[in-house]
């Protein structure tokens, strides 16, 4: 008996549920047409000669918001890239930056300081450095790496570690909150 009353009171919690979650096809239009209707995208090429030079591909820039108020509220900021009719999401800065690695322009080396410059004026439009932290920005070569110091973590300098083959072309970019650590 204990065993049928459990089950009925699954079953019908699981009837309410499912029952719960439908939205009739009007209402679904009409919270679909009012949400697109709030919501707004503003999209910036991002325009530069050292960012051509160094990356493949067209940047923009392009924040969504969404109008419940009066106020706008953004809630993203997020980078793409058009290149040969492909769109390219570019990643959060982490350990390993595969898609944007794969931009660098076939014919750009980071040989010398006035690539570093290059590259550094290039990674500035992508990842503009804050008013706040820009004492901090600095670039050095050390072994095969170029870094790209952009902010302090505690006794640490965070930025970007670029790593060079042989030839000093670009194998692989990524972000560290400890890029050198004292």
């Amino acid at each position: 008996m204990k065993k049928s009353i459990c089950f009925f009171m699954i079953f019908s919690i699981l009837i309410i549920k499912i029952n719960a979650q439908e939205i009739s096809e009007k209402d679904n239009s009409l919270l679909d047409n009012f949400i697109k209707s709030k919501i707004t995208i503003i999209k910036e090429k991002i325009v530069s000669d050292t960012l051509a030079r160094v990356f493949a591909g067209t940047f923009y820039k392009v924040d969504a918001g969404f109008k419940f108020t009066d106020d706008m509220t953004y809630c993203s900021g997020d980078l793409f890239v058009i290149k040969d009719g492909a769109l390219f999401v570019l990643e959060g800065r982490m350990d390993s930056m595969l898609t944007l690695v794969s931009l660098v322009r076939t014919d750009f080396y980071l040989k010398s300081e006035t690539d570093a410059k290059i590259f550094e004026t290039a990674l500035d439009k992508i990842y503009p450095i804050s008013d706040l932290n820009k004492e901090y920005k600095e670039h050095l070569k050390i072994d095969d790496k170029w870094y790209f110091i952009r902010d302090k973590f505690f006794d640490s300098k965070s930025g970007y570690i670029i790593t060079l083959d042989q030839n000093s072309k670009i194998l692989n970019i990524s972000q560290s909150l400890e890029a050198i650590s004292k």
